[in-house]
């Protein structure tokens, strides 16, 4: 056990030496948090994308009160091209006037205001209560102007002088939420277990294994030390993560914070049984840096790391909700929604036989190489 632990610590001390895992493992997930805390931190313009295709008095009008609203800026769009702001997130909610608005209106003939998102929040919910005031309060107008539009107007401006502003304090947010930063610093965990991996191919290359092997230590002792380490130094990048986040204030959205932590050292796990793998097979670290984002960035889109799971088409959510990195994202959810860590032991389970397949895999392909 002495000899274990002096090995650990003499590897740990070398890779600290090493200026790829401090800009990956320390540094990376510092700027992330620390950028994204400046970029969302201060008082935010939550975007709503119109498309209007009536351009009347009474479109206007809609328009207006949503204006009106605090915190709040709209923006007139094409109707081609709102599914594409609304998946990259340059809108938050898209309301789109179906043509001979005001006339249904004057008429009394149904009419409907579509909207669409593809986040259910509170911007959301109050944007589509305040149309659907709005809208009544209109027909109530145009049930007192017998279809003269010059007579809709006079009304509607008496009746706006009544009605008070209202304000969308509810759901301003100066505080950052985690969600901002989860995906990268998800991301960088893979990255920062592959140069760590790489430092098995380093010691084949500079000798240092068959020095190590050569003073006593067996072969199962060397391996196990790496894992060992390998947790330890991602499990860091996590720790770095989760304590600047505190710092910062960063909105973890749960009361115990300390459980995203714990999911997080989980997946670390699956971060460092994926990249031994991958050095188990090759023994390039070229190669293996390729192997290694190749596998991850496929896995983060399919999962929802990089944009919202619910935009995706229902073939490729089927496949993302088995990959490991959809397991995370769904852990963090359900502790938002005021759950425990009981109530996701279920796919800290799977991550956890995820890895321990990955390992299991790992050694049987060094003993089949005769590494073992």
């Amino acid at each position: 056990m002495e000899v274990l632990i002096r090995l650990i610590l003499n590897t740990i001390k070398l890779l600290m030496r090493k200026k790829s895992y401090i800009i990956s493992g320390v540094i990376i997930p510092v700027f992330i948090i620390i950028f994204f805390s400046f970029e969302f931190g201060g008082q935010y313009k939550y975007k709503i994308g119109i498309v209007d295709k009536d351009n009347s008095y009474s479109s206007n009008q809609i328009i207006e009160s949503i204006d009106e609203l605090e915190d709040i800026q709209s923006v007139k769009i094409k109707e081609k091209d709102y599914k594409l702001l609304l998946i990259t997130q340059q809108i938050e909610v898209a309301v789109i006037i179906d043509k001979n608005f005001e006339e249904n209106l004057l008429n009394f003939k149904p009419q409907e205001i579509n909207i669409k998102s593809i986040k259910h929040n509170d911007v959301e919910t109050s944007i589509r209560q305040l149309i659907k005031l709005k809208c009544e309060d209109l027909c109530i107008v145009a049930s007192l102007s017998n279809k003269d539009i010059d007579e809709f107007k006079n009304i509607n401006l008496d009746y706006n002088s009544q009605i008070t502003n209202l304000s969308l304090n509810k759901v301003k947010e100066d505080i950052p939420k985690i969600q901002n930063t989860l995906g990268l610093i998800i991301f960088t965990i893979f990255i920062v277990a592959g140069n760590i991996a790489n430092f098995l191919i380093e010691d084949e290359e500079n000798k240092t294994k068959i020095m190590i092997l050569s003073s006593g230590i067996s072969k199962w002792t060397y391996y196990v030390s790496m894992i060992l380490i390998f947790y330890i130094m991602t499990s860091c990048t996590s720790l770095i993560y989760y304590l600047v986040g505190k710092i910062l204030y960063i909105d973890f959205g749960m009361e115990n914070t300390l459980n995203f932590l714990f999911v997080l050292l989980v997946f670390n796990l699956i971060a460092i049984s994926l990249n031994l793998c991958i050095v188990s097979f090759v023994r390039s670290k070229y190669t293996s840096r390729i192997i290694n984002i190749l596998i991850v960035v496929p896995c983060c889109m399919l999962s929802g790391v990089f944009w919202d799971f619910d935009v995706m088409e229902e073939s490729l959510q089927k496949i993302g909700n088995y990959i490991p990195t959809r397991w995370v994202y769904v852990c963090i959810e359900n502790l938002q929604n005021g759950n425990d860590l009981n109530g996701i032991k279920i796919y800290l389970g799977l991550m956890i036989l995820f890895s321990i397949i990955l390992f299991a895999i790992s050694f049987t392909i060094l003993k089949f190489k005769n590494e073992l």
